[in-house]
């Protein structure tokens, strides 16, 4: 894809997710779409994990992870406040 057509794929990306923002029953389609459709990748669930599960002090779970880039996305519903959201353990 060309500069030109990823900024026209990303502003309706953007359009389409505007009033949107249900974490736990739209972060996997978000995620699968911006990869798909505003960055081209073609099979992106070939690319990306969900839900994996992480030890730290407490057993917890990442909502995604690219392995190839390195990247950890942790993703919260639109309007929560991040500095009063307390992360749920098992």
């Amino acid at each position: 894809m060309s500069d030109l057509e990823i900024r026209k794929q990303a502003k309706g990306f953007a359009n389409f997710w505007a009033n949107k923002g249900y974490e736990k029953g739209q972060s996997q389609v978000f995620w699968l779409s911006l990869l798909n459709k505003t960055l081209g990748v073609e099979i992106p669930e070939q690319y990306i994990s969900f839900e994996d599960k992480v030890m730290l002090d407490h057993t917890s779970y990442i909502d995604g992870y690219i392995s190839a880039t390195h990247v950890l996305i942790e993703q919260k519903s639109r309007g929560r406040d991040l500095r009063k959201v307390h992360q749920i353990n098992d």
